[in-house]
């Protein structure tokens, strides 16, 4: 399988460029995930539904989905530390207006406004990592920095929701703001703008790798993970929302221990990504099937349902870091397109994961049929994913060609 070539500059210490972007994938974090416990505050000032402003929250995912291929184009002949001081504004922009909104649409045009740079941020993130890092760490030190979104679901998410309901929402879309500006100015003067010129890159070239039936096959099998993890962990979180302990907060616990699953997910996904990386996505399409089947049929004992949590965070990192890294392995000319399309993919999955949660309860037995579901995509990736190992000599056909 061909590998790309990166090239490295010795001024660049890797360790300082996993920093910097593990802080930015920190405000991404923030960002996204801020709003979500904010909805019944943020309706009941706007005077709409909970149900209005969750279109705003979807709005999200999908100016991330829609802009990031066109990212790719724009951007094609940037340096990348060029591009994320860009998409580090347009962030900042983006929250600070949205503070101002006075009502559900103009909360849903601003939200669907932020979400622009988000998926393009993090494939252009993953990018510079695998040009800064050692070729055989690269999964090692792409993992450490997507810990930054695990710290903001852990910390500043409960933080900016305690904010929010005490003192305004608008307060709490400030703050994220602020820490996208601050995003900008530790890339600007951190990371050299250009270190490393960019491969010189054309549309046709980048429009090329969209053209291989493998490369979607791949992206497919991580949808697959991508819905399942995310539908199984939402509808999870409603359930003990719906179903309150008397002596525990589970709104906050089940935050905690979903944060602490996606930092093991993504420092073992860097780990296996530097190793037998083939082998470990497959390994991971089977244990998501067992995760999402544990975790909706424990519900009932929130212990179990709780570990079950767990374990669908796990999963749902493993695939993220695993598969960004195996996608380095296309030609440099279409890795900007492919890794923007990447994290499209993952907006997707959250989006329809979510849907299908919201979905659920309109089912006659909304947990089984659910589980049903859910586990069927797993199934799908596997044997996918099989396929695509036993066919090697089709890698990259159409590159080759």
């Amino acid at each position: 399988m061909p590998t790309a070539a990166f090239s490295t500059d010795a001024n660049v210490s890797p360790m300082r460029c996993m920093l910097v972007l593990m802080v930015g994938a920190f405000a991404m974090g923030n960002a996204k995930f801020s709003i979500i416990p904010l909805v019944p505050t943020i309706a009941a000032d706007l005077h709409s539904t909970p149900s209005e402003i969750l279109h705003a929250v979807f709005a999200y995912f999908w100016g991330g989905l829609i802009a990031a291929p066109i990212m790719a184009v724009v951007f094609r002949n940037w340096s990348k530390p060029r591009i994320l001081t860009w998409l580090s504004i347009w962030c900042f922009l983006g929250n600070l207006l949205t503070s101002f909104a006075t009502n559900a649409d103009m909360l849903y045009w601003l939200r669907w406004f932020s979400g622009i740079p988000h998926a393009a941020f993090l494939a252009f993130s993953t990018l510079l990592i695998a040009e800064v890092a050692p070729a055989n760490q690269r999964g090692r030190y792409l993992g450490l920095s997507l810990v930054g979104i695990s710290l903001s679901t852990l910390f500043v998410v409960p933080f900016n929701t305690w904010v929010g309901i005490d003192y305004g929402w608008q307060i709490s879309f400030r703050f994220v703001a602020l820490l996208d500006l601050l995003i900008f100015l530790l890339i600007h003067d951190l990371l050299p703008q250009s270190s490393t010129p960019p491969v010189p890159q054309s549309v046709p070239q980048q429009l090329q790798a969209l053209k291989s039936p493998r490369l979607w096959l791949l992206f497919a099998v991580a949808l697959c993970i991508l819905i399942s993890t995310t539908a199984a962990w939402t509808y999870s979180i409603a359930w003990f929302n719906q179903h309150p302990h008397p002596t525990l907060n589970l709104r906050v616990i089940v935050l905690i221990i979903l944060g602490v699953g996606f930092i093991i997910g993504q420092i073992a996904g860097g780990w296996a990504a530097d190793h037998k990386i083939d082998r470990y996505i497959g390994l991971n399409t089977l244990y998501t099937l067992f995760a999402v089947v544990f975790a909706l049929s424990c519900l009932f004992d929130f212990r179990l349902g709780l570990l079950g949590v767990l374990f669908i965070s796990i999963a749902f990192s493993l695939v993220n870091v695993m598969m960004q890294i195996r996608l380095l392995e296309y030609p440099p000319a279409a890795l900007y397109m492919v890794l923007c399309v990447f994290n499209a993919c993952i907006q997707m999955g959250n989006f329809i994961g979510s849907l299908l949660a919201k979905a659920a309860p309109s089912f006659s037995q909304p947990t089984l049929h659910l589980t049903l579901i859910l586990s069927i995509m797993p199934l799908i990736a596997a044997v996918l994913w099989y396929w695509i190992i036993k066919h090697p000599k089709a890698e990259h056909a159409n590159e080759a060609a």
